[in-house]
């Protein structure tokens, strides 16, 4: 008799395995507790951040981009080898899921950094510039709005998971960011000064103007990741609603 005790441990073990990922990391919440939701975050965040392989989860503190071109048609603009960091920063300011309307909400606060490499010639702001070399920026901070569109699925296993099929945000740059492009006008002393301190004393003119692009491209990469990560961890796991 005492057999039968290991065998629905044993049982139960396996069926919680083949029914999906596990992430300890998360308390399953009712959609409308907010606090709940938030606190997730502030203990997921870093978590995500380091990259969670068996979650399908990639490092995305640094994240790097090899190519990226964020050209309009009055400016060409090239990003390249390009590091990101800052995610692991990132503090939840809202969270939270709209049942009926398949939607999440999410706002965080980030302090972010990017360096590379740039080709750029056309007008930023008023001025007509151009140059190569390396490019550093900080924002130190980023108030970031993504508004994500869900939907149930059933897996095999029979669990719901979540699915990601939409995506759309918005950023807001709260306090002075820097920008700086090494080498700009490298021929001409006087153009490549007038260049630096109009970008110095504009920088967030400069990155709502010609950023857009570099931050599709490294919000895209988290959602990506986040999709993952809601296809191996049942719903069940994430909210209460689910269940």
């Amino acid at each position: 008799m005492k057999m039968v005790p290991k065998i629905f441990i044993i049982a139960s073990a396996l069926i919680h395995f083949c029914s999906g990922a596990s992430a300890p990391f998360i308390t399953p919440c009712l959609s409308n507790d907010a606090e709940c939701a938030k606190q997730n975050a502030v203990g997921a965040i870093p978590i995500f951040a380091a990259g969670i392989p068996d979650l399908g989860v990639e490092q995305l503190d640094p994240v790097f981009f090899k190519h990226v071109d964020s050209s309009s048609p009055n400016l060409k603009f090239i990003l390249k080898d390009i590091t990101v960091t800052g995610l692991k920063t990132c503090k939840p300011n809202k969270i939270q899921r709209d049942v009926p309307n398949n939607k999440i909400y999410l706002q965080l606060s980030c302090v972010v950094s990017l360096d590379g490499e740039y080709e750029l010639n056309g007008q930023v702001l008023i001025l007509k510039i151009g140059g190569s070399g390396k490019i550093h920026v900080l924002l130190r901070k980023l108030v970031i709005d993504v508004d994500l569109d869900v939907a149930e699925k059933v897996g095999k296993d029979g669990e719901k998971y979540l699915r990601i099929k939409k995506f759309k945000h918005s950023y807001e740059l709260k306090e002075k960011s820097d920008v700086v492009f090494e080498g700009l006008f490298a021929d001409n002393d006087v153009l490549s000064k007038a260049a630096d301190d109009l970008i110095k004393n504009n920088g967030n003119d400069v990155v709502n103007e010609i950023g857009g692009p570099m931050f599709q491209t490294t919000i895209t990469k988290v959602t990506q990741n986040i999709n993952n990560f809601f296809g191996k961890v049942p719903l069940s796991q994430l909210s209460l609603d689910g269940i």
